[in-house]
């Protein structure tokens, strides 16, 4: 069987004494790049070196607000949301080409990355909020790909597996005003660059409850949120997957990290926000790669080879420390190479 590919969904704690807000005016104004660049590459080596196969460029700026804020940047356009491609630029690739290119050195290895990126959807919300402005909705999807495009040509020293639209709108949201023809439009006109240069275009959504109207978009892998929530296995049908060739990168680690802690709390009596040293409890006793692994096995049972790829539910943004975030990544990183392993050592086998 191919084996699947571990990816993280991007987003990790800042670093002790350095807040989200200092990310994104570093990144804007470009006053401090030494220090900004410095926790970029630092963060994107760990994710390599915690094991994550095809790790994505760290955030640790607001996912729609990083991409919408130049949109909405008159300069950065013709007109208004009409953006110029040229200024259609995702900083971090260009900060952690350094580590692409030292990477390839030292192994002789290209590194495959995963990009994610603004959906349209969900940057359409936040901009337009619940209306149904078709012409901008697909200004918006056009602007969406055109950072796809410059995504490509800044990937000097590492190449682009995987670009990922994040979509947590769809299916969870009763405001998009769109049909289904809207919404497959603007999905088209933002994936279709990226499946022309060979790489896997994931939508990543908290729920699959639209994936039969992706599968009528370019759009190959449907990325969902699964550990969290299992019963979302039971929305797809593996034959419409089969029939469309779409794939599926399925969450086989817990990121709701209150929730998470609430167990925590109630299991030790103790308040884990206070008393730190039982945020442990999370990637020693909860998400540990046995858990995270029977997951997987679950889901396989399911959808068998449908499944390319699999990582933590959401990006870990909000967890306590990086330490105990990229703890969750390397879990996640045994659980799927134990699997792999097992899965090669048994041989082909009917799913």
């Amino acid at each position: 069987m191919q084996e699947i590919v571990f990816i993280d969904e991007g987003s990790l704690p800042t670093p002790e004494g350095i807040t989200r807000e200092w990310v994104k005016a570093a990144a804007e104004n470009r006053n401090e790049d030494e220090k900004l660049f410095s926790i970029i590459r630092e963060a994107f080596r760990r994710k390599i070196d915690v094991g994550v196969h095809v790790p994505t460029y760290p955030q640790f700026r607001d996912m729609i607000g990083q991409f919408l804020d130049i949109i909405k940047d008159e300069k950065n356009c013709y007109e208004p949301y009409v953006l110029k491609e040229e200024n259609a630029k995702i900083l971090e690739l260009e900060i952690i080409d350094e580590v692409a290119k030292k990477y390839k050195k030292e192994t002789g290895k290209t590194l495959e990355v995963r990009v994610c990126v603004a959906g349209p959807t969900d940057t359409y919300l936040q901009a337009f909020g619940a209306t149904d402005y078709v012409d901008a909705y697909n200004i918006i999807a056009q602007d969406i790909e055109k950072f796809i495009r410059q995504a490509f040509k800044t990937a000097k020293n590492f190449k682009i597996k995987v670009i990922a639209l994040d979509e947590i709108s769809l299916g969870l949201n009763d405001k998009i005003q769109f049909s289904d023809a809207d919404i497959i439009s603007a999905l088209t006109a933002a994936s279709t660059y990226a499946r022309q240069q060979g790489a896997d275009m994931e939508i990543h959504v908290y729920s699959p409850l639209k994936y039969k109207l992706i599968c009528e978009t370019p759009i190959n892998i449907i990325g969902f949120e699964y550990a969290g929530t299992p019963s979302y296995l039971d929305l797809l049908d593996r034959k419409v997957l089969e029939d469309s060739n779409t794939y599926v990168g399925v969450g086989v680690s817990r990121t709701d990290i209150f929730s998470l802690i609430s167990i925590v709390n109630e299991e030790y009596g103790v308040n884990a926000w206070k008393e730190k040293e039982y945020m442990q409890k999370i990637v020693t006793e909860l998400e540990t790669p046995d858990v995270i692994k029977k997951r997987l096995e679950t889901a396989f049972s399911v959808l068998g080879d449908r499944i390319k790829y699999a990582s933590p539910d959401c990006g870990l943004a909000f967890w306590p420390d990086q330490d105990l975030a990229f703890k969750l990544l390397e879990n996640t990183a045994k659980a799927i190479n134990e699997f792999n392993a097992e899965k090669k050592d048994s041989g082909p086998k009917g799913t």
